[in-house]
């Protein structure tokens, strides 16, 4: 289905509310992983695969370019309390961009649409977790600022080499974090001019940032 406009989005979105994740699964034929627990990303890619039919490959840009929309899943407790903090993009460790407006992450949170995922308990079995109402967010311009100064930090820890801070900094609403895991590389340039390797990093929005949001 072709998403034409906003309000189209919101109707498909809204379509799915009170579901879990197996009903929505069934209706679309929708082959999961086994191993869910372990897959951290399947929800989002279930999401992903009801909004178009398909699965999209999004990394530098937003998965709906042409209204300029992004759409992330964020897990929840009944009481609209978000349990984790929410992936946002990669962080390119060496060939970073410089220009907040030109970066990946500020096309990335321009606007999106959160749509919950509602889990009573961390034990909550992935199948059983239903789907919330969703919210369709833009960052106001008191957003936008606290967000590009956490990321001149953090891009200012990243040129001077204090690889060892970046995963310490705690923004206001942006943090980042290991991507992968410890056994995957990537390289970095440290405090002294050397390359080294590090695991890959990504930014984050905090929990209690989108629970203001949700």
């Amino acid at each position: 289905m072709y998403i034409y406009n906003e309000e189209n989005l919101m109707i498909k979105a809204k379509l799915i509310i009170g579901y879990n994740i197996m009903e929505i699964a069934k209706s679309l034929n929708y082959c999961l992983p086994k191993l869910m627990k372990y897959n951290t990303g399947c929800i989002g890619k279930l999401i992903e695969y009801y909004f178009f039919d398909t699965h999209i490959n999004n990394q530098f840009n937003q998965d709906i370019p042409y209204l300029g929309i992004e759409i992330k899943t964020v897990t929840i407790n009944p009481n609209k309390q978000v349990l984790y903090d929410s992936y946002i993009c990669s962080c390119t460790l060496l060939t970073q961009n410089v220009i907040w407006e030109k970066n990946n992450i500020s096309q990335k949170i321009s606007k999106i649409l959160w749509m919950p995922i509602i889990t009573y308990n961390s034990k909550t079995p992935i199948l059983n977790r239903i789907i919330g109402t969703p919210v369709l967010w833009q960052p106001t311009l008191y957003e936008k600022t606290i967000l590009k100064y956490d990321w001149t930090n953090i891009i200012h820890l990243l040129i001077m080499g204090y690889t060892q801070d970046l995963n310490e900094y705690n923004g206001y609403i942006l943090k980042i974090k290991n991507k992968s895991k410890k056994n995957i590389k990537t390289k970095i340039i440290d405090q002294n001019g050397n390359i080294i390797f590090t695991v890959p990093k990504a930014f984050y929005f905090k929990r209690h940032f989108i629970t203001s949001i949700i």
